[in-house]
């Protein structure tokens, strides 16, 4: 077998190990046609925390669906349109680097959680999950 049959082996097969990893622990639950929000994800002895960076969205176009082993956030983001005055125009659009439209993310947790107790609050443009574990 060839230098180069072997090499292109262990690319895919290293491929396919990220791949298994990737879903092991957060997978790319997406709204069709969406974008994903940057997420921090923390595990305590009592709970997980999920923060979700969404600025510029109000708590009306926020959804947030616990499943008891994983959470499902979705949503949908206006686009920011430049101030319209009178006395002057928007010329020319030199960055659009904001995302927009929907949205949607989905963390699967490695234990359980009890439904009944989860909260969010949305701060700074932050919005903060906090799940407690499942009682056994």
């Amino acid at each position: 077998m060839s230098r180069k049959v072997r090499l292109t082996r262990m690319i895919g097969r290293t491929d396919e190990v990220a791949s298994d990893l990737n879903r092991l622990h957060f997978s790319g639950f997406q709204s069709p046609q969406g974008w994903m929000p940057e997420i921090n994800a923390y595990r305590y002895d009592d709970r997980f925390e999920i923060w979700v960076d969404l600025a510029g969205v109000t708590k009306e176009h926020i959804h947030v669906d616990v499943l008891p082993d994983r959470v499902r956030i979705s949503g949908d983001r206006r686009s920011p349109l430049p101030t319209r005055d009178a006395s002057s125009q928007c010329r020319q659009v030199l960055t659009m680097e904001i995302e927009s439209g929907k949205f949607g993310r989905e963390i699967v947790l490695p234990a359980e959680v009890d439904r009944n107790r989860v909260t969010a609050k949305q701060e700074n443009g932050l919005l903060w999950i906090i799940l407690p574990l499942a009682r056994n």
